[in-house]
């Protein structure tokens, strides 16, 4: 068990971490210009892979823990103060799951696919192309910005559960 909490805290402090930087920070980049277009298209392929690991460990580890903890699932524990708190933070880290793998990794895919077709055909965006990447842009963000909501609340429950 010490394992287990060892690898789904570690785990979810990076993932929680990589998440509020994407939401607080990443969207400056936007401001720069294309230079900052260019970093963020470097960050991602990097990043993604990191936080799919992270959220994947985080999220194994905790079930394994949910499930010792709760005897088997337990009902008389899973409705405690304690189990209620876990299972909150649980649904929260799972919603974050949810938007990240619907609204933000289809739309970064598409911007990457966008990026990487402007450099093929000379750096100069097309005022239909400017306009998606606007849309696609705003649309990771804001999923961005849920996710680090969510991730946060599922932190915050799981960290105060032990003591209610």
């Amino acid at each position: 068990m010490v394992w287990l909490r060892l690898v789904h805290i570690v785990a979810g402090v990076v993932w929680v971490g990589s998440a509020v930087f994407a939401a607080l920070f990443v969207p400056t980049a936007r401001a720069v210009g294309a230079e900052g277009g260019r970093f963020v298209a470097r960050l991602m392929p990097r990043s993604g892979p990191v936080l799919g690991g992270a959220m994947l460990l985080t999220i194994v580890s905790g079930f394994i823990m949910y499930g010792r903890l709760s005897a088997g699932f337990n009902r008389a524990w899973v409705t405690s103060r304690v189990g209620l708190a876990l299972g909150a933070g649980a649904v929260a880290a799972l919603l974050a799951v949810i938007v990240g793998v619907a609204v933000n990794a289809p739309a970064g895919a598409k911007m990457a696919r966008l990026r990487k077709g402007l450099e093929t055909q000379g750096g100069t965006l097309t005022a239909a192309q400017a306009a998606e990447l606007a849309t696609l842009q705003a649309r990771v963000e804001r999923g961005a910005q849920l996710v680090a909501l969510l991730l946060l609340t599922a932190a915050g429950a799981m960290a105060v559960a032990r003591y209610l």
